[in-house]
């Protein structure tokens, strides 16, 4: 008979593939499995595997974010993992591929910028939307994930603006955030023309620009359990506290009552033409410094009126 191979020495990586392997890995960043993946092929095919560590990552990473004409990170399974009802065994998917092209895909803006860069509006009062959707109800069910994104703002030679809409529901309301004011406002369409908005705005953050120089520096949303708060910092921010990293919050100022619909559209509001330059450099799961509730943003009587009618204007300039 046949020689009898030689007993293996020691625990080999392809034992720990079912179990412990995906314990540690799980663990990993996107940076660190990529470094994993390097190593060798059987850690690439795990990685890489249904269920395993980047999709793990894609999961929790881009819970509550949804694309244009893409769908979830996984519409297949729940924030738990399982499947949901009617989804049977799917074809091998590559998990790396779709967390890379995920994350590059949140950061678009829609036509005409067809990109992640936004150095020139053409238009008075352009709004650049979102190729992403925030799932109110995906975020609501699960109240501790959360989605933050931030954009950064190189050159702005008027005004610039972040903000949210429900307009995929057949809503006419927003919340922005002024990063040059610090304020927050809430606007609702009445009509269309002659142009009527109601709203309420509150300042939880100092006015910062003077002398008609824009906002330059980096601006954020967060929403987490039906609250949303804004963030900005400033880039000629001298020696900010050790604390902040130079970050300034409004808390969260606002919930989604005045909502309509599960999903919203994050957006940079334009006021003026312009050379601006403005690049979405970061979605994902958590802000950059931790935050509370700011109460008093709750209470109707903190937010003061801001309602504007072109009718009214029209008769007045009469």
């Amino acid at each position: 008979g046949g020689q009898a191979p030689p007993p293996r020495e020691g625990l080999q990586l392809a034992d720990l593939a079912d179990g412990p392997y995906f314990t540690i890995a799980m663990q990993l960043g996107a940076e660190d499995l990529s470094r994993a993946d390097c190593t060798c092929r059987l850690t690439r095919d795990l990685n890489r595997s249904d269920g395993g560590p980047w999709w793990a990552l894609g999961r929790s990473v881009f819970y509550g974010l949804e694309l244009d004409g893409d769908a979830l990170f996984d519409p297949a399974r729940d924030r738990e993992g399982r499947r949901q009802p009617g989804e049977g065994k799917r074809p091998r998917a590559d998990w790396k591929n779709r967390y890379v092209q995920f994350a590059a895909q949140v950061k678009v803006f829609r036509s005409p910028f067809d990109g992640p860069e936004i150095t020139a509006v053409h238009q008075a009062d352009e709004i650049a939307y979102s190729c992403c959707k925030l799932r109110t109800d995906l975020l609501e069910a699960c109240r501790t994930a959360g989605v933050y994104m931030e954009v950064e703002v190189l050159a702005n030679p008027d005004n610039v603006s972040l903000a949210v809409v429900d307009f995929e529901a057949g809503g006419c309301s927003s919340v922005t955030f002024s990063p040059d004011t610090g304020a927050v406002i809430r606007e609702r369409k009445i009509r269309e023309a002659p142009r009527k908005v109601e709203g309420t705005y509150i300042q939880p953050l100092s006015t910062i620009t003077t002398g008609g120089q824009g906002f330059e520096g980096s601006m954020g949303l967060y929403l987490q359990g039906g609250r949303l708060a804004f963030f900005r910092k400033r880039q000629a921010e001298a020696e900010p506290p050790a604390a902040s990293n130079g970050w300034e919050c409004t808390g969260f100022v606002t919930d989604l009552s005045w909502a309509e619909g599960r999903r919203l559209t994050p957006c940079l509001a334009f006021r003026d033409v312009g050379e601006y330059h403005l690049r979405a450099v970061r979605v994902g799961a958590h802000p950059p410094v931790a935050l509370t509730q700011t109460k008093l943003a709750y209470e109707d009587n903190m937010w003061k009126s801001l309602d504007w009618d072109a009718g009214e204007q029209e008769v007045l300039q009469m």
